[in-house]
């Protein structure tokens, strides 16, 4: 396993963080001067990424630590509540800059400052895909919701970068003279808006759910759960659900067995364990709430 695989996801979100924060400020900047809306969305997205990511380094902390008298349950809806307001701030952005850019359309286009932007987009688009890159197989190697999200954002970074790149490019060989140019920028922007409106919804649609307890886990996971559990003891009956609070899956666990079926404190601490067992090789973090469930056998007397 390569080194870099090794890092943990406080310094992975650290990472972040700086390398947002720069393309952040250097994207509000070269807007100014290119005064290209098209790069001051790059820049506000990246900013506001920034601001996000740092939140997030804070939750990934506090959302590990273990229940205690003041939080009996943890914190496992600080994680869906903080990317849920995520969403909002995102979605915001968004609708704001699509109705400038509307207007200045309306208007009659502007001519921005090609050159630089075009530069600009070019550096942020290779260093964006790279990093979507490398988020995606640390995501691969050490699964979290953050890392995961922080991943989308760079595709979708990267993804916004490329797609001015190029119009930048047309627009940057036709030249100032050419009819179409001074609507370049006001319909890039409104396309990359029309586009990136669709994360925050996403956004706000899974985590809702999961504030709702209504993030159900899969049929396949369930199912999978339920034979490797079955496979531990011989059991009437297995009934299982779980649901997703950000990183951590809740599961709960009721096995029915024959009512003469009578199971020591030993028993049941071993009969834990294994289920914990089967849990823990299918998610890292979780919250595991076992019972028995006793019924009459039908051959007793």
């Amino acid at each position: 396993m390569y080194q870099w695989l090794q890092l943990n996801e406080l310094n992975i979100l650290r990472y972040s963080v700086v390398l947002e924060l720069f393309f952040g400020v250097t994207g509000i900047l070269v807007a100014f001067y290119s005064r290209s809306n098209a790069v001051l969305l790059d820049g506000c997205y990246s900013l506001l990424c920034t601001l996000t990511m740092m939140a997030n380094v804070r939750i990934s902390q506090i959302v590990k630590l273990p229940p205690s008298p003041e939080s009996p349950y943890g914190y496992p809806t600080l994680e869906p509540l903080m990317l849920f307001f995520e969403g909002i701030i995102l979605l915001g952005l968004c609708l704001a800059l699509l109705s400038f850019s509307i207007c200045k359309l309306i208007m009659g286009g502007y001519i921005p400052e090609f050159d630089l932007a075009l530069a600009y987009e070019i550096f942020s688009t290779i260093i964006g895909g790279a990093t979507a890159t490398l988020f995606f197989l640390l995501h691969r190697s050490k699964p979290s919701p953050l890392i995961y999200f922080e991943c989308q954002e760079w595709l979708v970074d990267s993804a916004v970068s490329a797609a001015a790149t190029a119009a930048f490019a047309i627009a940057y060989q036709l030249g100032n003279s050419h009819p179409v140019t001074p609507f370049i920028d006001s319909i890039l922007t409104i396309s990359l808006l029309l586009f990136l409106v669709g994360l925050p919804f996403k956004t706000l649609h899974k985590n809702f759910k999961q504030l709702l307890l209504k993030d159900v886990a899969t049929p396949e996971l369930l199912e999978s759960t339920k034979n490797v559990i079955a496979e531990q003891w011989d059991a009437q009956q297995i009934s299982i659900s779980m649901i997703w609070l950000g990183r951590w899956l809740w599961v709960n666990i009721e096995i029915t067995i024959h009512n003469d079926t009578l199971l020591t404190k030993d028993e049941l601490e071993s009969n834990r364990a294994k289920a914990e067992h089967a849990i823990s090789s299918i998610c890292k973090y979780y919250r595991l709430q076992l019972s028995f469930r006793f019924q009459q056998n039908k051959f007793s007397q």
